[in-house]
């Protein structure tokens, strides 16, 4: 299983527990790290990955750190 195999996994079960599911920067560097991703390109991956799973997310930036909140 791929690293965004398990995000997604994750994101799933707990979108089955609630509304809304949290992920910090930390999970999201591992799918796409800050080095190759400028945040715009960032924003745009997580969003396909969204859509690809049947999601909606809201990706945050107040700081240099990137959040995601799926639902």
């Amino acid at each position: 299983m791929t690293i965004m195999q398990k995000l997604a996994t994750l994101i799933d079960e707990r979108l089955k527990e609630r509304s809304f599911c949290l992920v910090f920067a930390p999970d999201l560097e591992r799918c796409w790290p800050s080095k190759t991703f400028a945040r715009a390109e960032q924003a745009e991956q997580i969003q396909a990955f969204a859509k690809s799973n049947g999601w909606s997310v809201s990706v945050l930036g107040m700081d240099d750190r990137i959040r995601a909140i799926f639902r």
